[in-house]
């Protein structure tokens, strides 16, 4: 994943978690996704799978696409 798109999807991410009113050790347990790997991904450190959109979305109970920013979509669409 790009720099870019990773930083505008843990973006993304952080802001539902914080319309939700959750925390990150709340979305871990929601999603079994270890709390250091999820803080990772948040940190912009690593990339999140597909699966853990996903999980995420569900958790948060919010379409996928509200964490894949159109920026992001656009980028990375062939041409």
């Amino acid at each position: 994943m790009k720099t870019d798109t990773r930083r505008m999807v843990a973006s993304a991410v952080i802001a539902e978690l914080e319309r939700a009113g959750r925390t990150p050790h709340w979305l871990s347990e929601s999603t079994a996704i270890g709390l250091a790997a999820l803080q990772s991904k948040l940190d912009r450190h690593a990339d999140f799978t597909v699966t853990d959109l996903a999980d995420i979305a569900d958790a948060l109970a919010v379409p996928v696409a509200s964490l894949i920013p159109a920026r992001a979509e656009e980028q990375e669409t062939p041409r």
